[in-house]
């Protein structure tokens, strides 16, 4: 077993990459690229740590991640093993870093024709409960934002105030490129990072890029009412593809894609994570038909157990993933910055796209981002927020159960911003959304989130801009809205 794992990992102490990171990455790599085959035993920790010079808390921290995900699994009698469960047609040698040649890059013609030539978001206004998407602004650091807005906006160098760098300024591409390596899994050069206006603006960027009119484009159904949108934007023709409980489906009798949209971290609105062998099939698929997938990674940062699991794009070696990211979730709406990443081969074009649509963000603002994530400021908010948004749901949840009873059937998501209340028998989830809505509840109809016949009914509820006082008014008030809405009982004769 030690003379196995002899070789597999090979840590570098210099480079910015951290130790858990690199045997995280490398024993991941191992097990794709079949290196390591199923059934293989793992050293136990105190081993690992001893080899790699390193902490065993470090080593652990790997290792437990990798079993969160399913490329690990424990064996009673024999200790941590490589899981068998991984299907052989999905762990190939070929997928070793480097040996899969990508397929050509092909941009639409629509994306030729407006990067050549020479070219909007509605407020939302005041956020209701329960505006879904919405982040708590209050609770966000304002006194350090403004300090460093301050400071970025006196030191600007002439190159950041003028015209260059539409693409992104370099100090936020690098430190994204060194950021999301770490946290995410996206293994990025600053050059295949692109700063937008807004994740809106992104995912019409990228879908202009890759889709001609009258190309097939798959969402999952239910699915992000935005994808829709930007899709329809670019002619294409928007196939939905049904989730169930692990995210999108893949095969079915669909007509061959040119683009396949998912948000496979935590599926929007089910709120469910596509497990690995899901997103290898995925990976797959995408690389025999020259799919490209845009993978939204909207709110993934607030995952309540455990880590966040790794990104879609880090599994990538066909270059077929363009990934998708925002900091109104994280930070605060207003921001209106996001970010995209692609593959090199498609960079140029998109820099060219970038500068004559427009969808581009502030210099000051970019630079002050840069500054928040590299001061640390960043992560400490994330970890405040993950703890304030686990505990609202927890509140929103019982609220629910509570105020609501049978009427609707509510499960706790492990992470983000917003839940599902399925309601229960014919409900009208439209209907009651309006009611709702003429007493300053904003909850959206699940069934507006699909093309075809809603599989559910249901209503879709933010928790994280609302303190635990105004979750349980709230509720209160939308029970007393559904049972005025229910027709009265007949009495028995």
């Amino acid at each position: 077993m030690q003379e196995t794992f002899s070789g597999i990992v090979d840590l570098s102490r210099t480079g910015p990459i951290s130790l858990y990171r690199q045997i995280y990455e490398q024993l991941r790599d191992a097990i794709l690229s079949g290196r390591l085959a199923a059934g293989t035993g793992v050293p136990a920790s105190r081993v690992m740590a001893r080899q790699l010079s390193v902490s065993r808390n470090t080593v652990l921290a790997a290792v437990e991640q990798l079993a969160a995900e399913g490329y690990l699994e424990a064996r009673q009698g024999v200790g941590t093993v490589v899981a068998v469960r991984l299907s052989e047609d999905l762990v190939r040698p070929e997928r070793a870093e480097g040996a899969v040649r990508p397929p050509p890059h092909r941009v639409s013609r629509l994306a030729q024709r407006v990067a050549a030539s020479g070219r909007e978001m509605a407020p939302r206004g005041v956020p209701q409960p329960f505006q879904t998407g919405t982040p708590d602004i209050d609770a966000f650091p304002h006194d350090i934002w403004a300090r460093l807005l301050r400071r970025v906006s006196r030191q600007l160098s002439r190159d950041a105030a003028a015209y260059a760098h539409t693409d992104g300024l370099p100090e936020l591409r690098t430190t994204l490129s060194a950021y999301l390596r770490e946290s995410r899994g996206v293994r990025a050069a600053p050059e295949q990072i692109f700063v937008t206006s807004s994740a809106q603006a992104g995912l019409d960027l990228l879908a202009r890029a890759v889709v001609d009119p009258g190309g097939v484009a798959w969402i999952e159904e239910p699915g992000y009412l935005g994808a829709r949108a930007a899709l329809l934007g670019t002619g294409a023709e928007v196939v939905p593809v049904p989730v169930d409980a692990h995210g999108l489906k893949p095969g079915g009798a669909h007509p061959a894609p040119r683009l396949i949209y998912v948000t496979p971290s935590h599926q929007f609105p089910t709120g469910c994570m596509m497990p690995l062998a899901r997103r290898l099939a995925l990976l797959d698929l995408a690389g025999r038909t020259g799919a490209y997938v845009i993978e939204d990674d909207y709110d993934s940062e607030f995952q309540f157990r455990g880590r966040p699991v790794a990104a879609l794009h880090g599994l990538d070696v066909a270059e077929r993933v363009l990934y998708l990211g925002t900091f109104s979730k994280t930070m605060f709406p207003g921001l209106r910055v996001g970010y995209a990443v692609v593959p090199p081969g498609l960079a140029e074009t998109l820099g060219r796209l970038q500068r004559n649509t427009g969808q581009i963000a502030p210099a000051a603002v970019q630079l002050a981002i840069a500054a928040f994530i590299e001061e640390g400021h960043y992560r400490a908010h994330l970890r405040r927020m993950r703890a304030c948004y686990a505990e609202r749901r927890d509140c929103l949840v019982a609220a629910l159960r509570r105020h609501l009873g049978g009427a609707v059937a509510v499960e706790p998501p492990a992470g983000g911003m917003q839940l599902i209340a399925e309601l229960q028998g014919e409900a009208d989830d439209v209907g009651l959304a309006a009611r709702l809505a003429g007493a300053g509840i904003e909850a959206q109809a699940l069934s507006s989130y699909y093309l075809g016949p809603p599989a559910k009914r249901g209503l879709f509820l933010g928790f994280a801009a609302w303190s635990p006082e105004q979750i349980e008014t709230q509720t209160a008030l939308m029970a007393r809205v559904l049972a005025a809405s229910r027709p009265p009982s007949r009495a028995k004769a």
